[in-house]
């Protein structure tokens, strides 16, 4: 039963205030006045679009990017300091020590898997010394590589002509499956922490089955952004494959002679993890779960939901030893169909990675509420808003997205993490206009730092205009847009 004494108080409130001032959702425990920024932000901002690629740290794409201010750079970024060596035995510092270097054309492959577990990231991490990356990984020199102008100049064309937060973390030191957790639900089923294997609870070729059935019970107890959006009249979208039956999702396939795994149906992709739960697969949900080759659709026609997901095939992916360059024309492909769709001048779109891959990176996460957050990954804020150049320090990790979603549509939260995490709202000029698209090439070999705007043909920029490379959108024969 309503409070008719607080439902006095809410309408009074209502009429004393402005019709397009936020109210804030039942769940919060107290209303702050909204700061001008945040305002500008519900005022301007009707389509939140998430795009979530894969396994690298901040310092490894952007460590050398505007590490002191210049012509290019109006904001200085914390990169990697001037002198870093990290030791290969954090024991004995005197026994030598890593200095990162630069990838070149002709030095650009990895040589290792780069594992990245609980276990693994937690003894890279070292209580916060960030030293103990050279024996976790055990793969040699590759953690320490970077990315810089020539090797990654599409990002940092991205973070010239938008914004760039160097203070933005991954939510948990684990693998992509648990940080997608958080990514969606503010928190992971633990068995997905206490039983990764390889950076993958499900891999094919092991032999117990007990974790997968452990992980689908947790699953379908876990509550996740879905479950707020059920009773909304917020529009949503995860792009990434169709969802099919839940039967045939939860299948796991044993070689009858060896009883070990063949494969594992969809449920327990590691990049999708509502796909764990039934519910998803209901008519209320299941026509949410789109392939991500949709996104152009939707965009080029005027269609984007309020929120979106984005999550690439994994050839796209940029999941080391997978090739970066193809990644980053992938998400130029993205950039350029937000931008000249009909909504790009009410979208904000955010672009991250979703763990630091088994990367060197010199910055200590924090923990926030009790919670160790992971290793430090770019955020990349794009919108028609976006003041260029910006580099902000501001604090965020994955659940300050989930937040923003939350908070704009008025959804309510789930736990202390995602309810209390601080907004990724900067680097925003709300009272100017909205920016002319700058369309970036999605051909690698023709991109290059600084940014140079080529003058690409007036009607591909126009609303709608923009037709995505066909190697994004069209597969070979037997793959499906999610591969990982």
């Amino acid at each position: 039963m309503s409070n008719p004494i607080l439902l006095a108080v809410v309408i009074g409130v209502m009429i004393a205030v402005p019709i397009d001032l936020y109210v804030a959702p039942a769940t919060s425990t107290s209303v702050p006045a909204l700061d001008p920024n945040e305002l500008g932000f519900l005022r301007n901002i009707d389509h939140i679009v998430f795009v979530v690629l894969e396994n690298h740290a901040y310092d490894n794409y952007f460590g050398k990017y505007c590490v002191s201010v210049s012509n290019l750079c109006p904001e200085s970024a914390n990169g990697i300091p001037p002198g870093t060596c990290v030791p290969y035995n954090p024991l004995y510092p005197l026994d030598g020590c890593i200095r990162p270097w630069a990838y070149t054309p002709q030095n650009w492959s990895l040589h290792s898997e780069l594992p990245h577990t609980y276990n693994i990231s937690v003894a890279a991490w070292n209580n916060g010394s960030m030293n103990g990356f050279y024996l976790a990984e055990a793969s040699g020199l590759d953690p320490f590589g970077y990315y810089d102008a020539s090797t990654a100049p599409i990002y940092w064309d991205l973070a010239e002509e938008y914004s760039l937060s160097d203070n933005f973390f991954s939510s948990i030191l684990s693998y992509s499956l648990p940080n997608h957790w958080h990514i969606v639900a503010g928190q992971t089923p633990q068995v997905v922490i206490d039983n990764g294997t390889h950076g993958c609870s499900t891999c094919p070729g092991r032999a117990v089955v007990y974790h997968d059935h452990v992980y689908l019970n947790e699953a379908n107890h876990t509550e996740s952004v879905e479950d707020l959006l059920l009773h909304s009249d917020v529009s949503w979208k995860y792009y990434d494959y169709a969802l099919g039956t839940y039967a045939d999702a939860i299948d796991i396939q044993l070689n009858e002679t060896t009883n070990r795994i063949i494969s594992t149906g969809t449920a327990f992709n590691i990049w999708n993890p509502q796909a764990a739960k039934a519910e998803s697969y209901n008519a209320s949900f299941v026509e949410h779960f789109a392939p991500n080759t949709q996104f152009y659709r939707d965009a080029s026609s005027g269609k984007l939901p309020s929120i979106s997901w984005l999550i690439p095939a994994g050839q796209d992916s940029d999941h080391p030893p997978n090739n970066s360059t193809v990644a980053q024309s992938w998400l130029a492909s993205v950039v350029d169909a937000v931008e000249s769709s009909p909504d790009w001048n009410s979208t904000a779109l955010y672009i991250t990675w979703d763990d630091y891959g088994g990367f060197y990176d010199h910055v200590a996460p924090p923990a926030f509420d009790g919670q160790q957050l992971g290793f430090r990954v770019p955020l990349l804020v794009i919108s028609p808003y976006t003041v260029r150049g910006t580099v902000s320090d501001s604090f965020g990790f994955f659940e300050s997205v989930l937040h923003l979603m939350e908070w704009r549509f008025n959804l309510g939260c789930i736990t202390v993490l995602d309810c209390q995490a601080p907004l990724p709202i900067f680097g925003f000029d709300w009272d100017a206009l909205p920016r002319t698209p700058e369309l970036f090439p999605t051909n690698f070999s023709q991109a290059s730092y600084p940014f140079f705007d080529t003058g690409v043909d007036p009607l591909v920029r126009m609303a709608g205009g923009y037709v995505p490379p066909s190697e994004f959108t069209s597969f070979p024969d037997g793959e499906t847009p999610d591969v990982d």
